[in-house]
C-alpha cells in the first residue's frame, strides 16, 4: 500500500476515507508486549535503545490496530547534546539537573546537529519504518519550544498549573526566555528535516499545555512565532502536519495561522465549535475524554458515535482521544475503541 492510500494520510490530506482512522497519543502504553518490555528494561532503557524504541512504536499497530504509528521516545532526550543533564522516568517524566534560569545559562547551550543528538531517535525511526512500510504511516514529532522550555526552566515536568519559574522569566526577563526559545526552535527546525529523511510520513507539532496556560497576548509573543517557524519547516517537507495541544482553546488563540493540515482537539472543547470556527474546512483529530475508556462499553459507544457524527461536518475526521491515554487503561477497552471506530 502506498502512503497516499493509507487512511490516516488520506484523512490528513483532507480526503474522507471509507473507514475512519484512529490514533491515540502515547498509544504505546496500550500494548501488552510493550508493558513487558518496559518492566524488563525500564522506561529510560527503552528510550535509549533504538531497537526497543522501534519495537514499542510498532507493537500497538500489531496488537491494537491503530491506523498510524507514533514514534516512541521522550521529549527532552535529544536536548542532552545542547548541554542539559537529563533523566527520564515513566511516572515522573523527565528531569533536568542543570535547569536553565539565566541568560548565562542560555548562552552555554549549543544547537547540535540532529545526526549527533538524535542518533537513537533517528535510528529507531528507520527501524520502525521498515516494519511499517505498506501498512500504516509513521508519525514523527517535536515539542513546542515554549512547552519544552518550561521543563528546562522548572527542571521537571511542570504540569498545567505549575509554570511559576517560566512565567517569572517571561515577565521579568523576557529576553532570556526569547533566547532559549530561539535556540530550541533552531534545533527543532533541523530535527523536523532529519525525521522526514529518517522515514516520517506525518509530522506532529506537540505544544502540550502552553496555549492553555498563556494569555492570548503572551501566547502570541512567546509561542506563536516559534511554532510558526516549525510549522513552516514541517510544511516544507511535504508531509501532512498535525498540531496537537492538551487543553488548547482554539477560540482564543492564533493556531489557525499555523495552517496545520490536521488540528488535534482537546476533550475540554466541543469539537463542533472548533469545526465551525474554521468554517468546516479544517481536518480535525479527536476528541474523546480519556476517562471514558474506563466506563461500560455501551457508554463508550454512545460517546464515540456522538463525536463521529460531529466530525462529519469537517472535510475529514481522525478519531482520537482529546488528550493522552491514561496508562492504566485496560487493553480490552483500547481494542474495543479501535474496533468500534472502524465499524462506524
Amino acid at each position: 500500500m502506498k502512503n497516499e492510500e493509507m487512511i490516516y494520510v488520506q484523512a490528513a490530506r483532507g480526503k474522507r476515507p471509507k473507514t475512519i482512522p484512529i490514533v491515540v497519543e502515547i498509544q504505546s502504553v496500550t500494548s501488552p508486549t510493550n508493558k513487558k518490555i518496559r518492566e524488563k528494561y525500564g522506561f529510560e532503557g527503552v528510550m535509549r535503545n533504538p531497537e526497543l524504541s522501534a519495537q514499542c512504536t510498532v507493537n500497538p499497530i500489531l496488537e491494537v490496530g491503530y491506523d498510524a504509528a507514533i514514534h516512541v521516545s521522550d521529549l527532552l532526550l535529544p536536548l542532552e547534546a545542547m548541554g542539559l543533564d537529563i533523566t527520564v522516568s515513566e511516572q515522573g517524566g523527565p528531569t533536568v539537573k542543570n535547569a536553565v534560569r539565566t541568560m548565562e545559562d542560555v548562552k552555554k547551550l549549543r544547537v547540535p546537529e540532529p545526526e549527533e543528538s538524535m542518533t537513537v531517535w533517528l535510528e529507531a525511526m528507520r527501524i520502525a519504518k521498515k516494519e511499517l512500510t505498506g501498512k500504516v504511516p509513521l508519525i514523527g514529532w517535536v515539542g513546542g519550544p515554549l512547552s519544552t522550555s518550561s521543563f528546562i526552566i522548572e527542571g521537571r515536568m511542570p504540569g498545567i498549573n505549575a509554570y511559576h519559574l517560566m512565567k517569572l522569566m517571561m515577565h521579568a526577563e523576557p529576553e532570556t526566555l526569547h533566547g532559549l526559545l530561539t535556540k530550541l526552535t533552531d534545533f527543532y527546525v533541523k530535527s523536523i528535516s532529519a525525521q522526514a529523511k529518517a522515514g516520517a510520513d506525518v509530522m506532529m507539532l506537540l505544544d502540550l499545555h502552553a496555549p492553555a496556560v498563556m494569555s492570548p497576548e503572551d501566547y502570541r509573543e512567546f509561542s506563536y512565532p516559534y511554532m510558526k517557524r516549525m510549522a513552516d519547516a514541517a510544511k516544507a517537507t511535504g508531509l501532512p502536519v498535525l498540531f496537537a495541544s492538551d487543553g488548547t482553546s482554539f477560540l482564543d488563540s492564533p493556531v489557525e495561522e499555523l495552517k496545520a493540515d490536521v488540528l488535534g482537539v482537546s476533550w475540554v472543547i466541543d469539537i463542533t465549535q472548533v469545526i465551525k470556527r474554521f468554517g468546516g474546512k479544517q481536518v480535525v483529530q479527536g476528541n474523546l475524554e480519556p476517562h471514558v475508556l474506563f466506563a461500560p462499553e455501551k457508554v463508550i459507544e454512545k460517546k464515540v458515535k456522538a463525536i463521529v457524527e460531529a466530525g462529519k461536518a469537517a472535510p475529514a475526521h481522525i478519531f482520537s482521544l482529546g488528550g493522552w491515554i491514561i496508562r492504566s487503561t485496560p487493553f480490552e477497552k483500547a481494542k474495543f475503541l479501535v474496533d468500534l471506530v472502524h465499524s462506524l
